[in-house]
């Protein structure tokens, strides 16, 4: 089975083009059964009903629909992270994707992401936690194309190394696909120690205990707008260069604050087992990058240049050197 996790939250306005690209996914080179799982954080607006018409008229529409299962749940997170935790608790499937509200699917986008899985678990195995996730396009609120490929709009690597992930995420949640392993792994952690959102401590993990592989082909279209805050300005730009100077040293101090704990809070959860699994050296490193949240500003630079972990792109690391 492969789950598709949607977690939803005044997200009327929205939500039934996410439902309709999520429920037209391709799935005639799936070995494994499509299934969605929506949870909806107490909306006080209509997200609810919308969902349930556009099943309604799916379920009678199609020979052969996608199972859809809806956590009833009032309680409300108060959080995406949170949100998504509570439904990979409830997922027992062998694979789970994330999806947002307000983004729109490729139909390709599942197949796509399988398949590199598979490929995956031939070379490493089914037992090792394993992560797979892939390039997005961009679109403004309307939904004009701001940009075809984010990486390339940002210039972002494509190999995911554990050094760079620990101070900078590259994997976007909504492209995301898991295995069971990896899916067990990051369900062990509350949100609460997810300080810099639960794709970004997910992607450190699986980095520190199994594989990450990427698929170099957008798969879905990301909604760019007031609400969120992914790939705001192209790397290089004027528009890069006033928002780091707009965002501030202690705004930026503050998330580096948050990556340092974020990390240790993974070494205290999974120490052990990164350990056994990819050696003391590994180990060592993040211990040293937690132990920076207590370090002055040459330890910092010091632990920077030993281990080359660097903000991508030449100003984000100018800044990063600058105000650490």
């Amino acid at each position: 089975m492969i789950d598709i996790l949607l977690a939803t939250y005044n997200g009327e306005k929205f939500i039934d083009k996410q439902l309709k690209s999520l429920l037209t996914q391709g799935r005639d080179e799936l070995d494994d059964d499509l299934r969605l799982v929506i949870r909806d954080d107490g909306s006080t607006d209509n997200t609810v009903n919308i969902i349930k018409k556009r099943l309604e008229y799916y379920r009678a529409k199609r020979e052969d629909p996608m199972e859809v299962h809806i956590i009833e749940d009032d309680n409300n997170t108060g959080s995406p992270s949170a949100n998504f935790m509570k439904l990979l608790t409830v997922s027992k499937a062998d694979y789970i994707m994330f999806s947002d509200q307000d983004d729109m699917w490729y139909r390709r986008k599942t197949e796509e992401t399988y398949r590199k899985m598979k490929k995956l678990e031939r070379i490493y195995g089914t037992d090792k936690p394993l992560m797979v996730h892939s390039d997005l396009s961009l679109m403004d609120e309307n939904g004009k194309k701001i940009t075809e490929s984010f990486y390339e709009y940002q210039n972002l690597p494509k190999k995911d190394k554990l050094s760079s992930l620990m101070i900078q995420n590259t994997v976007t949640g909504c492209t995301v696909m898991m295995n069971r392993a990896a899916a067990d792994l990051v369900s062990q952690a509350p949100a609460s120690e997810m300080l810099l959102m639960y794709d970004h401590y997910a992607a450190i993990l699986v980095a520190a205990t199994g594989h990450i592989g990427f698929v170099d082909d957008p798969l879905i279209r990301y909604r760019q707008h007031s609400g969120n805050q992914v790939g705001a300005h192209a790397a290089g730009s004027k528009d890069e260069y006033k928002m780091r100077f707009n965002m501030g040293r202690d705004k930026f101090l503050k998330d580096m604050d948050l990556s340092y704990r974020q990390v240790g809070f993974i070494l205290k959860r999974y120490g052990d087992l990164i350990k056994k699994t990819k050696g003391e050296e590994v180990y060592e490193m993040m211990k040293e990058y937690s132990n920076l949240v207590m370090a002055g500003k040459i330890e910092k630079i010091e632990f920077f240049q030993k281990y080359g972990v660097y903000k991508n792109g030449a100003i984000k690391k100018m800044v990063q050197m600058i105000w650490c």
